[in-house]
């Protein structure tokens, strides 16, 4: 097992690291696509806001915010919440597999209609909170107005990019399509020879409150039998399986920006390459840290 001076380097580097990367995405100017790249020109026709350059850094800035609070939980705290922490890298992996995604879809007109159906996806879901809202007899008057407004410009904006997705000929049913972020994150690791989905399930087994989630990848504490019968277990979120757990939030997005960086540099081999990344060596599905190779790859 790793000493502790290791484990201090481990956790130094990931701080050093998610410092570094949570300054750049918090700058606004950062990843800038240059003029020929794939992401520049598949802004052709899309509606402001719901680029594809704009769906994905909005994904990674939260993913990365995401981690950066796993990691004040453990460093900042200093403690080991044992459901916060896998809860918030639960999203880091989620919002970075859905990045991967967009990014990854086939040609100009698959990552267009990917990251609109992101934007489609998010605007419904306004549009069903607020209407909720402006019908409940519980909320103030003067808020149900502000509701019901909100959802009616949710509506006009799903109403517009359904029209760009049209001008782009693009299928208004796939745009609509629901979003199953499991499914994409499924879909990525069929791509990469990734684990994501497994990653994201666990954590997603912390963030329910499921028992099986602790029981499987917690350490076990103690183990009481009772007097009249049964077992009184319990289990605690260990600074390694911390330190799993945040580097597989790191892994993913990592992994989201390699797949980004490829859409932002200069291109002149033409409009509808796709990003691709080669799958790696199968490993054990919950503890690997597989690196595919990522790449532009002609239609």
């Amino acid at each position: 097992m790793p000493n502790e001076n290791e484990y201090s380097r481990d956790w130094n580097d990931l701080g050093l690291w998610l410092e570094k990367t949570h300054k750049r995405t918090s700058n606004r100017a950062s990843y800038p696509p240059d003029a020929t790249s794939l992401l520049a020109r598949d802004e052709t026709g899309m509606p402001e806001g719901s680029s594809v350059a704009a769906i994905v850094r909005s994904l990674l800035d939260t993913a990365v915010d995401d981690l950066t609070s796993a990691f004040g939980l453990a460093a900042g705290l200093g403690r080991l919440h044992p459901a916060g922490i896998p809860t918030l890298v639960r999203g880091a992996v989620e919002l970075s597999g859905v990045g991967m995604w967009v990014l990854t879809g086939k040609g100009r007109a698959g990552r267009q209609e990917r990251a609109l159906r992101v934007a489609h996806d998010s605007l419904f879901n306004a549009s069903k909170f607020f209407s909720h809202m402006a019908a409940d007899p519980g909320v103030p008057g003067n808020v149900q107005a502000d509701a019901r407004k909100s959802s009616e410009d949710s509506k006009a904006q799903v109403d517009s990019l359904l029209g760009s997705a049209a001008f782009l000929g693009l299928r208004k049913s796939a745009i609509k399509a629901p979003l199953n972020r499991s499914d994409a994150l499924r879909q990525v690791d069929k791509e990469r020879g990734t684990d994501f989905f497994s990653r994201w399930q666990l954590c997603s087994g912390f963030a329910h409150g499921f028992a099986w989630a602790p029981q499987f990848f917690n350490d076990l504490a103690y183990r009481h039998v009772m007097e009249g019968g049964g077992v009184l277990t319990g289990r605690v979120l260990s600074e390694e399986r911390a330190l799993v757990l945040l580097r597989w939030g790191r892994h993913s997005i990592e992994e989201f920006i390699g797949s980004l960086n490829i859409g932002l540099v200069p291109n002149e081999a033409g409009d509808q390459l796709s990003i691709v990344a080669s799958p790696s060596l199968q490993v054990h599905p919950l503890f690997s840290r597989k690196q595919p190779e990522q790449a532009l790859k002609r239609p």
